[in-house]
């Protein structure tokens, strides 16, 4: 098995109407390098007597991509304040049926499920610019900082300058994830 990452992302995501989306992505096609365009499949998974979404601090989950399958944790640090970073750690792994398998011998269920398309590109200034369509939740902007060099309370505060440049609101940000986004939409349908 590859280790694939273990590190901090700095990071912003925006939830954005249709409009802004176009805008951004012929501003990116035009000034940015283009890196991807991914379709990945994400299984979220909480312990069988906790759920993950209770606090949205963290999350493990199997995302299917391109043919291969990943398994991740992840959890956010400082949230809401200037030293915010999401702690991060990936592996690949064979076959995606069987970690499931091992993940409910565990006492492990899938919970969310939550299908994106994704365009990245590269900015000169170093920015990793995400463009997300969403299935049930729509149109967002994911932001990370790859200056690595910088402490986090400056990547984070270059991070709101590249936000106000691209000619976006603060106001939209959006600290959830997909799959809490979805859970919450799933248990109002529930009620």
């Amino acid at each position: 098995m590859k280790i694939i990452m273990n590190h901090k992302e700095i990071e912003i995501k925006l939830q954005i109407d249709e409009d802004n989306y176009y805008r951004l992505l012929a501003l990116m096609e035009s000034t940015a390098a283009f890196q991807s365009k991914k379709h990945q499949v994400d299984i979220y998974y909480s312990p069988e007597n906790e759920s993950y979404y209770d606090n949205g601090d963290r999350c493990l989950r199997i995302r299917s991509e391109n043919n291969k399958s990943i398994l991740s944790y992840k959890r956010i640090n400082g949230e809401g304040t200037s030293q915010q970073y999401i702690e991060e750690y990936e592996t690949c792994i064979e076959s995606q049926d069987m970690m499931n398998n091992i993940l409910k011998a565990l006492n492990y269920r899938s919970e969310i499920i939550v299908d994106k398309n994704r365009k990245e590109y590269c900015t000169a200034d170093g920015f990793l610019v995400a463009l997300d369509v969403v299935e049930n939740l729509g149109f967002f902007v994911e932001i990370e900082n790859r200056n690595r060099e910088d402490v986090v309370e400056k990547q984070n505060k270059d991070l709101v300058h590249f936000v106000g440049c691209l000619g976006l609101d603060m106001a939209w940000r959006n600290s959830e994830g997909y799959s809490n986004m979805l859970y919450r939409k799933n248990c109002r349908k529930g009620e």
